[in-house]
């Protein structure tokens, strides 16, 4: 139908061009003079346009720029909303009507879209060609409802998603089941949004081969470890790290099927025969880095060990509920199914214990994409990590590090989302982001600090624009003598004169006063290889049937109006040219059947045999 509808708007357009070609003839030469004009001034501001880059060129993306990139209309990405314009040129959509290698259905929808005037009728703009992305903005900015719910409305890609308070698994979770075929697993060891929630038991990837597993070991027990940034001595948290992994390697291979949980990791540091006991055991294995580790442990004495116990079980305490025991003593789900099928893990805690559950949040996120990465490199698949407040995760977590900088072949796609810079310098102290920053594409919207809007302002970059100076000045002088031709003569005099001048400047695109009062529901996105886009923050509740892909009979009706838009046009496009062409044939057609116009028999140019001076007789009478 749409390829009717195609030729139905070509029709449109050529009717429209034949009407405006006629008018052109009936008014010559004065349109040609206009054209003329108009085609000077527009040369006139192309060739003015290059001189002014003295001091910059920056600017934002229109909507070529990201068509070009491939963001409009895109199956996949997060969601960035509408372009902030509400211009639409008929430039780019008349070659799109007539480009062949475009198909029918979007080439009609981008031209029907320059004569509709609702707001949130134009196209989605999706950074589907990011690898991963970092939003920054404030808390009660809509980071959920415009970012991440309406991310997992409509990516039919498998997601792992932290969900403090379970919105979103309350929002979405149903839906992705329903139309994208995924299974749902909720981790909620606090039971927020489900009673009977899944479990995770990181031991479980672990090989009983410690030989072969060493490296998940000592993964887990950093994720395990958490640390501030904060620390005098490291020597106390790295030397609690190495009894945990000691510990791990000692339940994941002498502890029978059952027990190979962190459960009993941590009755094993609390109690200090079973702790001796397991010391003996990897001290005397036949496995030479079971033995190592075991020797290692016995080194510290006294003071010493009691002050790295005490930090081990520090880092272990979240353990002692009912609750996170729970969660971690068994596995409902096998985590290589995320790149062998559909699948959306919810991580959800209470924010009340986000802090004291750190640990758990990071083994989780650690578990989950090493169970990716073993799978081998691939990119078929793609698997996104929603890491909503993604601070939570504290500082240094490798995994994350790993992630952004190595992972990407496996499949692995991150959003981070922070409220501003401050908490990424935190979250990454050693090059203050930069890794980080350098990786992803970046979104700000609803930026409440100066420090965040200063980054921005710098961003953006500074733009070349034309600054005019100039004044007047006006003078009167006056005089008077006695001397001259008469007694008393007065002379005077005013002088007056005007100065006009104008310079480049260099300007930022945005100040940070500026950035700091723009609409909350606009956002700044910078994406390689496209200038800033400026785009409206879109709302999912906002949109009428948001994240349902349309059935046949709603792709029907849409076709339908899409078609009825395109006879509507056509009929104004004929109705025009049969308006100019009536125009242009008018004259002539009411001269048809008329005497032609010559001179009277009388030469008096009037009729024959009617004095000019002497009134026509009236009528006889009957």
């Amino acid at each position: 139908m749409y390829r009717l509808t195609r030729l139905v708007l070509v029709a449109s357009v050529l009717a429209a061009l034949y009407g405006l070609m006629v008018l052109a003839a009936l008014t010559a030469p004065w349109s040609v003079v206009l054209l003329v004009v108009l085609a000077g001034a527009r040369l006139a501001r192309n060739a003015r346009r290059p001189h002014l880059t003295a001091h910059g060129t920056a600017r934002t993306a229109d909507l070529d720029d990201v068509r070009n990139a491939g963001l409009l209309d895109a199956k996949g990405g997060l969601i960035l909303g509408r372009l902030a314009t509400t211009v639409r040129p008929l430039g780019p959509a008349l070659r799109a009507l007539f480009d062949r290698r475009l198909a029918a259905r979007p080439a009609c929808e981008q031209f029907l879209r320059v004569f509709r005037r609702r707001r949130n009728d134009g196209e989605l703009v999706r950074l589907n060609n990011a690898v991963h992305s970092v939003v920054f903005a404030p808390t009660g900015a809509g980071k959920n409802v415009s970012c991440i719910a309406s991310f997992l409305l409509t990516c039919p890609d498998t997601c792992v998603v932290i969900d403090f308070k379970g919105e979103n698994a309350r929002l979405t979770a149903a839906h992705r089941r329903r139309v994208f075929g995924h299974r749902t697993v909720v981790l909620d060891p606090f039971r927020i949004v489900t009673d009977q929630p899944d479990a995770l038991n990181p031991l479980d990837a672990i090989a009983k081969q410690v030989s072969d597993a060493l490296d998940d070991i000592r993964a887990v027990a950093e994720a395990l470890a958490v640390r501030t940034g904060q620390e005098k001595e490291p020597h106390w948290a790295d030397s609690a790290e190495t009894w945990i992994a000691a510990q791990i390697a000692c339940v994941a291979h002498y502890a029978p099927p059952d027990d190979r949980s962190l459960q009993t990791v941590r009755g094993l540091l609390t109690d200090p025969k079973k702790m001796e006991t397991a010391v003996q055991l990897l001290c005397a294995s036949n496995d030479e880095y079971l033995a190592r580790m075991g020797h290692q442990l016995t080194q510290f004495k006294d003071k010493e060990l009691s002050s790295v116990l005490t930090t081990t079980n520090r880092f272990l305490r979240f353990l002692d509920t009912p609750a996170i025991a729970a969660s971690t003593r068994a596995s409902s789900f096998d985590p290589a199914e995320l790149r062998r099928g559909k699948m959306t893990v919810y991580l959800v805690l209470p924010p009340e214990h986000m802090r004291a559950c750190m640990g758990l949040l990071r083994l989780w996120i650690g578990t989950l994409m090493r169970a990716v990465v073993h799978g081998g490199l691939q990119e078929s698949r793609k698997i996104h990590f929603v890491l909503d407040e993604a601070a939570s995760l504290g500082h240094g977590m490798n995994a994350l590090a790993d992630a952004v900088d190595k992972y990407r072949g496996y499949g692995i796609r991150c959003q981070f989302y922070y409220q501003s810079m401050g908490q990424l310098k935190n979250c990454w102290p050693e090059d203050q982001g930069q890794t980080l920053l350098s990786n992803t594409a970046q979104v700000f919207f609803g930026v409440n600090d100066l420090p965040t809007a200063e980054y921005v302002s710098n961003r953006l970059g500074e733009a070349t624009v034309v600054v005019t100076s100039g004044g007047s000045s006006t003078g009167r002088s006056y005089s008077s003598s006695s001397g001259g031709s008469g007694p008393g003569q007065q002379t005077s005099g005013s002088s007056s004169g005007h100065n006009d001048n104008w310079s480049q400047v260099g300007r930022r695109l945005l100040k940070p006063d500026e950035v700091l009062n723009l609409d909350p529901r606009t956002a700044i996105t910078f994406a390689p290889g496209v200038p800033p886009i400026l785009t409206r923050l879109l709302r999912y509740y906002e949109e009428r049937g948001f994240g349902r892909p349309p059935g046949p009979v709603r792709q029907l009706l849409k076709a339908l109006n899409d078609l009825c838009q395109a006879l509507l046009l056509l009929l104004i496009a004929a109705a025009f040219a049969l308006a100019a062409l009536d125009t242009a044939s008018g004259p002539a057609r009411s001269d048809i059947g008329a005497p032609a116009p010559g001179p009277s028999p009388t030469g008096t140019g009037f009729p024959a045999g009617r004095d000019f001076h002497t009134p026509p007789s009236a009528p006889k009478g009957r």
